[in-house]
């Protein structure tokens, strides 16, 4: 009987260190949590921020006013905007027109495509 005993008294000290270290354990992971959730708070405030930022430099006016500034941009004019018929004029050169532009021989077809814009007309 004292044996039985004896090994309940030491299942119960076992058992109340176990419990003892995972108090401890969760407490830990509980400050964890915690401390993560800040951390998430914190960058989704700084998500925030960099999206009402975002939106304030990509404003159409300011990209205008620093392409122009910068660039030498301007508005596109509507003399700018092709036909159809003037789109398939500037259709890519045969690999003949590329070698007789290398060779520095006149490029018929380019000079009528670059007529054929400048009058608004297809070749």
């Amino acid at each position: 009987m004292r044996v039985i005993n004896l090994f309940l008294v030491g299942c119960v000290v076992a058992l109340s260190f176990v419990i003892y270290q995972q108090k401890y354990e969760s407490q830990a992971m509980d400050r964890r949590v915690a401390e993560l959730r800040r951390a998430v708070d914190g960058e989704r405030n700084a998500v925030a921020v960099l999206r009402a930022e975002w939106s304030h430099l990509n404003r159409p006016k300011r990209v205008e006013r620093l392409a122009r500034k910068y660039l030498g941009l301007r508005p596109l004019k509507a003399s700018q905007i092709l036909t159809a018929s003037q789109y398939a004029a500037l259709a890519q050169p045969s690999p003949a027109q590329v070698a007789a532009r290398m060779l520095g021989q006149v490029d018929q077809p380019m000079q009528r495509r670059q007529a054929a814009l400048r009058s608004g007309t297809k070749h």
